[in-house]
């Protein structure tokens, strides 16, 4: 298996403790090829005197604290490779990233991936689990990998205190929303990003990292009110931006995506017919996911039916207008149809309302 780097990126906010026993456990635990990339995001006392003869620590600093996606960025900004987000709260076991990493490379449809832990929200979460020590979660953490050896589930969230972000899905989704300040469902946001742009988000049930759970928060004052507050504003935010339900407010798009890939699968058998109803059926679920309305256009012109195709890729451009694929169809439909002009026209107008 070819290993590309991973660039761990932990934002650290003061708890300079919390933060040493997280890096200590990955310079112990990790095999894979990796550098930590740790942005002290305003800490006092800076952090970086605690790493300077750690050859594979990068220390980023901040003068103040820019909250996590903004401290987030600024590590992204410097990584090579996968990106890891990590918690400077966890304790990470002995073989954990080549695990995580071997997800990514055994499944190209992957964006991220993320492991179980002992304090997490969502289905992440094994409930009632204390460990008390680093052998303590190496054995945990052992036997679970061998229960768990070939458990990947689909999910439509991962929690971005552990989330291993392929390269690729970095450069094509970009860096993390800023409007989360402080904290809390900039992860989210990013987790719906990478299904928009057509790629998998999955836990892998053999993967394990200790987690504190909100200590930076914590060490901030964000309890009671305040965090209370907090949570209120994001998920205004949140709503705002995406308008979909909590927890299950991607349902319908995972079950879409996933028709999506088994009408390619049909399409690649010669399937046509069987391949068009499951694209319609995957646009039922999401109307809205560009994606499903340019892949049925693309079968509909192999199978002779242009005009449909046409203006199915119309509508794809139309709801997704920055995907080159379906821009790249519509200009060679428009030419073979003879209708350059009118292509021409539809996408100026789209871009002036843009």
């Amino acid at each position: 298996m070819k290993q590309h780097p991973v660039s761990i990126v932990i934002p650290a906010f003061n708890e300079a403790e919390l933060t040493r026993q997280c890096i200590a456990s990955i310079l112990a635990n990790t095999a894979y090829p990796y550098r930590v990339v740790l942005v002290d995001n305003g800490s006092d006392p800076p952090l970086a005197t605690d790493y300077e003869d750690v050859s594979n620590v990068t220390v980023l600093r901040s003068e103040s604290n820019v909250g996590f996606a903004a401290g987030v960025n600024l590590g992204i900004a410097q990584a090579e490779g996968h990106v890891l987000l990590l918690n400077n709260d966890t304790l990470v076991p002995e073989g954990w990233l080549v695990r995580m990493a071997s997800v990514l490379h055994r499944f190209g449809d992957i964006g991220a991936v993320g492991p179980m832990s002992n304090s997490v929200s969502g289905s992440q979460l094994i409930p009632d689990l204390e460990l008390s020590s680093l052998d303590e979660i190496n054995r945990y953490a052992a036997e679970r990998q061998r229960e768990h050896s070939d458990d990947i589930r689909d999910v439509a969230r991962l929690v971005g205190f552990c989330m291993l972000i392929r390269e690729e899905v970095v450069e094509e989704v970009g860096l993390f929303d800023e409007q989360f300040g402080t904290g809390n469902f900039e992860d989210d946001d990013y987790c719906v990003r990478i299904l928009r742009a057509g790629y998998r988000l999955c836990v892998d049930e053999g993967s394990f990292v200790f987690h504190y759970g909100s200590q930076t928060f914590q060490a901030m004052g964000m309890v009671g009110d305040g965090w209370d507050s907090l949570i209120a504003d994001n998920t205004a935010r949140f709503d705002a931006k995406w308008n979909l339900r909590p927890e299950d407010r991607l349902d319908s798009f995972q079950a879409s995506l996933q028709r999506n890939r088994e009408a390619g699968a049909l399409f690649e058998q010669g399937d046509v017919a069987g391949a068009i109803r499951a694209y319609v059926e995957a646009i039922a679920l999401e109307p809205h996911f560009g994606r499903n309305h340019n892949d049925l256009a693309v079968v509909l012109w192999q199978h002779g039916e242009t005009k449909k195709a046409y203006a199915r890729v119309k509508q794809a451009v139309i709801l997704d207008p920055d995907n080159d694929d379906a821009r790249v169809n519509l200009a060679e439909m428009a030419n073979v149809l003879g209708c350059r002009d009118d292509a021409k026209k539809f996408l100026d107008e789209l871009d002036r309302e843009a």
